[in-house]
């Protein structure tokens, strides 16, 4: 049972609404809806009319500090640690807490891998009848592979390099895909908090349901319903006790006082809904950014979780005080 009284110093975001939580907030604030397009990539086929979020530009390198990690990141994990360096810095956690005890708490969204990436393992491993064959995967698809292909398409992946980037070196838990499993991994990290088995929590998900191949799946399996529409983006929290926001002189974005997630009654915010159809489906990121904008005092407290791989319909709540 959480305890110790838990506040939110640092908040990362990058949405199709803007590249930073400031934008985020601002473009929220002025009634902004995400900018949508049709993928070229599925032009000719039954999904051409389908479209997605666009992200706003920005340069990736420029935000991490140099190009050096970019090459094992796929674009989730872009998002991701651009979103975890930008709340990490604003709580300076780096100065501020021993790394073994910083905890990394995070949500991960389906990997996909581009057509281009995976054409010469397919090619490879084609027989002389023209049938898909395992042998000839082992010995002559993966050998034609790009290697860093595997940092792309592995799901922790995003987490991990954050882990590295950020020095995070204490407790860490890695939540599958889905909104319900996101909840679950901020109330994760509010718990560790609070109960002491860590002195900060970076606590988010990374999600790109608008890549090619995960709209597609998306779309086959009923995830995405008429009117909706993906969107990549990432929320990353920084949570750490009262006491040393206080210690420290930090400025505080708002203490949490309770994050639950139970089976839904049917009497979720109906201004849920209003918002994440502003933004999009974020899937994985949309708990993180629902107590990012919950903390800004920009959003309702709580949110629908569909349970999309079969169980019960949930609902993420969340109770702050001092909101901005």
């Amino acid at each position: 049972m959480a305890t110790a009284d838990v506040a939110v110093t640092g908040i990362g975001l990058v949405t199709p609404l803007g590249a930073s939580a400031r934008e985020t907030f601002a473009a929220w604030q002025a009634g902004r809806c995400a900018e949508r397009r049709r993928l070229p990539e599925l032009a000719g086929t039954a999904l051409e009319s389908a479209d997605a979020a666009v992200l706003p530009p920005f340069d990736p390198a420029a935000r991490l500090g140099g190009r050096r990690m970019l090459k094992f990141m796929s674009d989730a994990a872009v998002l991701g640690c651009i979103a975890a360096h930008e709340a990490c810095a604003e709580a300076a956690i780096r100065s501020r807490f021993r790394p073994e005890r910083v905890g990394l708490f995070a949500a991960t969204g389906l990997a996909a891998a581009g057509v281009e990436d995976v054409v010469p393992l397919i090619r490879e491993s084609i027989g002389p009848d023209g049938r898909f064959s395992c042998r000839l995967l082992g010995e002559r698809g993966l050998p034609a592979t790009n290697p860093l292909l595997s940092f792309k398409i592995l799901a922790n992946m995003p987490p991990c390099i954050i882990s590295i980037i950020e020095s995070i070196k204490g407790p860490n838990c890695i939540f599958t895909p889905w909104e319900d499993q996101a909840a679950q991994a901020l109330i994760e990290a509010w718990r560790a908090v609070a109960d002491g088995d860590a002195d900060c929590a970076v606590a988010g998900a990374a999600d790109s349901p608008a890549h090619p191949a995960t709209l597609i799946f998306l779309r086959q399996a009923g995830h995405l319903r008429e009117g909706e529409f993906p969107a990549d983006a990432a929320a990353y929290i920084i949570m750490e006790r009262a006491e040393t926001a206080a210690r420290d002189g930090r400025p505080v974005h708002a203490r949490i006082e309770s994050l639950e997630l139970r089976e839904s009654d049917g009497a979720a915010d109906p201004l849920a809904g209003e918002w994440l159809a502003r933004i999009g489906c974020a899937f994985a990121a949309a708990p993180a950014l629902l107590l990012a904008l919950a903390c800004m005092g920009l959003a309702p407290g709580s949110l629908p979780c569909p349970g999309r791989t079969g169980g019960a319909t949930h609902e993420f709540r969340v109770s702050l005080r001092g909101a901005r």
